[in-house]
């Protein structure tokens, strides 16, 4: 039994919109999504990987089966509550179809060369967000998991609190759970030694929030997976694995732009590119823009 292998692979960053780009990807008729909605394969480690791979494959649609795709996805709805959506994929016998997944822990947590030795053509797909919210949505995550009894091997406290003490950390060469995620440059490089510039994209969480550069996104999305034209415009107006709104203090968020400020800038040159406004610190833009 022969299955196909995912061409795509958003390899994260968490926080970051990426339930929704994935589910803006299996609406395309066209793709065909993994059973499950984040495996987390590679994240096991090396040995398993070797050990567990062709369970790995199995995930994935088979190549030749017309039958109807059917399972669950887990979600989370505004109110912070945790529902499994029954989720129906049609296939048909004329279609060439891909297929790929979303593993978000994937780009900070794993080793690229693992990726790499496994799924050395997949074309890999990056969100990053504004490093202040999304280490922000990264703690109340955290927190939610403490609260329902997890053990994550820390204790989380208040968001001030583990934030300043992680920011003296990384000053003094330690990395933390929350803010070293959002230093997105260094990560980005390594993926890009390994895969290539061409075998990554990179994108922003805030240009998916506004249809219209949504729309570019995906499109630009289309062409590089070489997928037909479809038109996402009603899928693009739903939000997936959203959390309820909450507000950081601003005493602390102005201190955090100012830390992320030259992380971010750096990124942007390396990118060639101006981050989204979002990105802004104390009214200025927290990027400058290359020449050409």
């Amino acid at each position: 039994m022969e299955f196909l292998r995912p061409s795509f692979f958003i390899i994260g960053e968490r926080k970051c919109g990426t339930s929704s780009l994935y589910r803006y990807l299996v609406a395309h008729p066209n793709v065909l999504p993994c059973q499950l909605k984040e495996p987390n394969f590679f994240g096991k480690g090396a040995a398993y990987v070797h050990q567990n791979i062709d369970s790995y494959w199995q995930l994935f649609p088979q190549k030749e089966a017309i039958e109807a795709i059917k399972f669950d996805w887990p979600e989370l709805n505004e109110q912070g509550i945790l529902y499994h959506e029954a989720v129906t994929i049609a296939r048909k016998s004329d279609v060439q179809y891909i297929t790929g997944e979303a593993s978000v822990n994937t780009f900070y947590d794993v080793n690229p060369q693992l990726v790499q030795q496994y799924l050395p053509t997949t074309k890999l797909i990056v969100l990053f967000r504004n490093p202040v919210e999304r280490a922000f949505s990264h703690h109340r995550m955290f927190q939610r998991f403490q609260a329902e009894g997890r053990d994550l091997g820390f204790k989380v406290n208040d968001f001030a609190t583990d934030v300043l003490a992680e920011m003296e950390l990384i000053q003094k060469g330690g990395k933390g759970h929350y803010l070293s995620p959002s230093i997105y440059l260094p990560t980005l490089k390594r993926w890009m030694a390994t895969f290539g510039k061409d075998q990554i994209r990179v994108y922003f969480a805030e240009d998916l929030a506004n249809l219209e550069m949504a729309d570019k996104v995906m499109g630009d999305i289309q062409e590089y997976l070489a997928l037909p034209f479809f038109d996402y415009e009603e899928i693009l107006k739903q939000r997936f694995n959203v959390a309820p709104k909450a507000s950081m203090d601003t005493e602390i968020k102005t201190k955090l732009q100012l830390f992320f400020k030259s992380y971010n800038q750096e990124l942007a040159e390396f990118l060639n590119c101006s981050l989204p406004k979002e990105w802004e610190y104390l009214g200025n833009r927290a990027v400058g823009t290359k020449d050409g």
